[in-house]
């Protein structure tokens, strides 16, 4: 596409640059190829007007910049802000993708995974052909197209959508992170719909406060989601303080919850170590669902997703389908079977409340001991450390503080946050040979010698959550990615692989 086309209502282009031809976009000097319009954005930690000659060694063909650049490497063409520029001009290369798709958007703390893993479920029960933008994978009818970032930079997600149009997508969902809104990564996309799981304590590294937490989660709804032009829809968690607040800024959007003030509220639940069965009451009668996943917290994403359905006019028999043959979602609560008897569960739970929202689910249905082994990422939030400690330590008879990702951080200095919350509870530090009893925790960084530790003394019938890491197939320590899967540590020492 040339040059003049992709700026066209940004900025004026002189005519000598403007018949360049641009063969994609790009903000990383690394990932840049030849014939790419290089964006050069102001970041925390790196600026990439700073990069621009690397860009051109990797074949950059042009440059946009937000401030005069003395003796520029290549051609630059200069506008107000190269963040809010991005995604305009990432619209106009690929075709402005998401004006074709249904597109619907999760956003939240907890709960965003589930619920757009139940939404393609349901979707799929209908007959659309549905892609996923999210934190384990995208994928496009259920085949994983890549990793990346839970929502990644405008030029990658316009790419990723016209990608999923041109598989023969009719339907997008979408997690939305709050790095997203804040930083205007989802401006461009036209959404017919977006949902608000719940607000707890997470990112305030980033974000500061959890006021300012919530104001970038509520820009989706105040700015993003009516963007857009399309007729667009919402709904909240009106069990969440911060879904109240939203949901009186919208007073007729539906909300769910557990109340039957809610629009969609639960008639009743039954919860087994199989799943879940739920009737619930909705704007289109009541629909009786059963799952195969557990907790309360996942009947308040069922409800969100059912919420999703009814907002895009899915048909109850579809919904019900959905939800009902949805597998295990990959680390969210995901069991790891065995021939010991014991309940063995993998979590993504790294917050303070989605560790208080596992722990209790499973409190509620174990007939012994409850072993929890966690830890804290590094180079994060601190507030949140010891805070975890005491959730640990209130719902679990013996808890392992291990390694999550240190990053950066000294991993010991993290455990040494952890520590005091669980201290608080009143829980004793095991030394020399203990009986694994009521109120005993040690600390071990070796993440695999932990999960071993935790599985070695769990007796039949215990249930042993192992936190934090969830669907991760690496550990982050210092700059190296090691290979580490919770889930497949857990099966190898299961099988006597140590």
């Amino acid at each position: 596409m040339r040059l003049a086309n992709v700026l066209a209502g940004i900025t004026p282009v002189e005519n000598s640059l403007g018949s360049l031809e641009i063969g994609g976009i790009s903000i990383d000097s690394r990932m840049t190829r030849p014939g790419d319009l290089f964006v050069a954005l102001p970041g925390h930690h790196a600026d990439g007007h700073s990069f621009l000659a690397a860009a051109v060694r990797a074949g950059a063909a042009t440059a946009l910049v937000e401030r005069e650049v003395s003796h520029p490497p290549l051609p630059c063409v200069r506008v107000a802000s190269t963040s809010a520029a991005l995604p305009v001009v990432a619209v106009r290369f690929f075709g402005d993708p998401s004006a074709a798709l249904t597109v619907i958007g999760v956003t939240g703390t907890n709960g965003k995974t589930t619920v757009t893993y139940l939404l393609e479920s349901i979707l799929d029960a209908a007959g659309k052909k549905t892609a996923v933008i999210g934190s384990i994978n995208y994928r496009l009818a259920g085949k994983v197209l890549r990793s990346g970032l839970t929502t990644p930079f405008p030029h990658e997600l316009q790419e990723v959508m016209a990608g999923a149009l041109s598989g023969g997508a009719s339907h997008l969902v979408m997690e939305v992170s709050s790095h997203s809104t804040a930083q205007g990564r989802v401006a461009g996309v036209r959404f017919d719909a977006g949902l608000f799981t719940n607000l707890s304590h997470d990112h305030l590294d980033f974000h500061g406060d959890m006021e300012s937490y919530f104001h970038a989660k509520a820009r989706f709804f105040r700015e993003f989601l009516p963007a857009g032009g399309k007729r667009t829809g919402m709904a909240f968690n009106a069990d969440d303080p911060y879904g109240v607040r939203l949901a009186r800024e919208y007073p007729d959007a539906p909300t769910f919850g557990f109340s039957r003030e809610r629009t969609v509220h639960p008639l009743s639940v039954d919860m087994t170590w199989e799943g879940t069965s739920l009737s619930l009451s909705t704007p289109v009668g009541p629909l009786d669902l059963r799952a195969r996943i557990i907790g309360d917290y996942n009947a308040s994403n069922i409800m969100a997703a059912v919420c999703g359905a009814i907002l895009l006019g899915v048909p109850p028999g579809a919904i019900r389908e959905g939800v009902e043959k949805l597998p295990a979602i990959p680390g969210r609560i995901e069991t790891i079977p065995n021939d010991r008897g014991l309940h063995v569960f993998v979590d993504y739970a790294h917050t303070p409340d989605g560790l208080d929202r596992l722990l209790t689910a499973l409190c509620g249905l174990a007939e012994a001991r409850m072993i929890t082994v966690f830890g804290c990422g590094g180079n994060r939030d601190r507030a949140k450390r010891p805070e975890m400690g005491r959730i640990a330590a209130r719902r679990s008879h013996v808890v392992i503080v291990t390694s999550d990702n240190p990053r950066n951080e000294d991993p010991e200095a993290i455990l040494r946050d952890i520590v005091p919350g669980i201290v608080a509870e009143g829980f004793l530090e095991a030394s020399g040979p203990v009986s694994w009893e009521d109120g005993y925790y040690t600390v071990i960084p070796d993440r695999k010698s932990a999960i071993a530790r935790a599985l070695a003394i769990a007796r039949r019938g215990d249930t042993v959550a192992i936190a934090g890491k969830g669907h991760e197939n690496v550990q982050l320590i210092g700059d190296r990615r090691l290979p580490f899967d919770d889930r497949e540590t857990v099966r190898t020492i299961l099988a006597g692989g140590g």
